[in-house]
Parts: C-alpha cells; sequence; structure tokens
C-alpha cells in the first residue's frame, strides 16, 4: 500500500493577513457594486420647480362658487417642452392674497383634495404691489400618486401672484428603463 506525503508549509503570518484583506477588500467592492446595480431607477428621479407666472391676475368665483386654477394647462402654456405624463408632483405653493383675509384655497390631484386653506390678506393692502401683502400658502400632494387634474380651487376674492410647483421629473428612468421591457407583454 502506497502512502503519499503532504508537505504543508506554514504560511509567514503577514501573508495570511494579506490574504484575508485583499478578500475583505473585494468583498467590499462586490458590495458596493451590488447596491450601486440594484438602486431603483426612480432615485434618478430628479427634482424640479416650476414657478407659474399669473402677474397679479384678479380671481374670483362666480357668484359664491370657487374660481379654478388648471396647474397642468397653465404649467403646458407657460413651459412648452416640459414632460408632465413623467412628473410626479410633490408639493405646490400658491403666492397670493385674498380681499378680505377670509379666502380659503386647496390643492386637487386626481380625485383628492386637501383641506381648505385660508388665505390671508386685507382690504387696505388688496391693490398694493408690495410682496410683504401676499400670503405663502404651500400644499402637500394629498394623492398617492400624480394622474388626472392638478389645480387649486379658490374661494373668494384674490389676487394670485404665482404658483410654485415642486415636481419630481422621472423622464429619465423611464426613458433608460423602457429598453428593459418586453414590449409585447
Amino acid at each position: 500500500m502506497k502512502t503519499r506525503e503532504i508537505i504543508v508549509t506554514a504560511s509567514p503570518l503577514s501573508e495570511v493577513k494579506s490574504l484575508v484583506e485583499k478578500t475583505k477588500t473585494s468583498g467590499l467592492l462586490m458590495a458596493v457594486l451590488l447596491m450601486v446595480l440594484l438602486v431603483p431607477l426612480n432615485g434618478m428621479a430628479s427634482s424640479q420647480r416650476y414657478v407659474l407666472e399669473f402677474n397679479d391676475s384678479q380671481i374670483r368665483g362666480h357668484k359664491g362658487e370657487t374660481a379654478t386654477l388648471f396647474l397642468k394647462k397653465s404649467l403646458k402654456h407657460q413651459y412648452p417642452g416640459a414632460e408632465i405624463s413623467n412628473m410626479e408632483l410633490r408639493r405646490v405653493v400658491l403666492v397670493a392674497k385674498s380681499k378680505m383675509g377670509w379666502g380659503g384655497a386647496q390643492l386637487q390631484v386626481g380625485k383628492r383634495t386637501t383641506p381648505m386653506h385660508q388665505v390671508e390678506g386685507h382690504p387696505k393692502y388688496f391693490y398694493k404691489n408690495k410682496p410683504k401683502t401676499f400670503d405663502r400658502v404651500s400644499f402637500r400632494n394629498p394623492s398617492n400618486d400624480s394622474r388626472g387634474p392638478w389645480q387649486v380651487d379658490l374661494k373668494g376674492h384674490f389676487i394670485v401672484r404665482k404658483v410654485i410647483l415642486e415636481v419630481e421629473d422621472h423622464s429619465w428612468s423611464r426613458r433608460h428603463h423602457t429598453g428593459w421591457r418586453r414590449s409585447n407583454w
């Protein structure tokens, strides 16, 4: 019966440490690479602000009814190149004043609306052009998505200076993600 001799040489401690460090480093690099590759594409969305100018327009509803600011329509008109279908509405800031200080405003996105917010104002300053006379009312998107109308409903007599839209633009992720989908599903 033949026996084989196996000779095991002991590696110096420094070589063992070096091997362990290389393994840790390559494992760390693999973990970082996996995290970068697994980041959802919606994380690639860019936040943008659009300022819709209403140029101190006087707005009031007819016989006590609400007046409506159609935000998507205004966005298309003032920013013709904007891809609204790729946007997720996050926040709306209304810069306006009401004549008596009792005006109310609410944001509607799709079928959901925010509660009515009071818009400050005073008859003495209603026709003054100074920025300090305008109230800023902030709304969060009340819906889980941004499909359907985006509009601000106003109850009362207002002067509207501008509306600021904060959106996330998903056009990059949709443009690059569509290549991964099968078109005949």
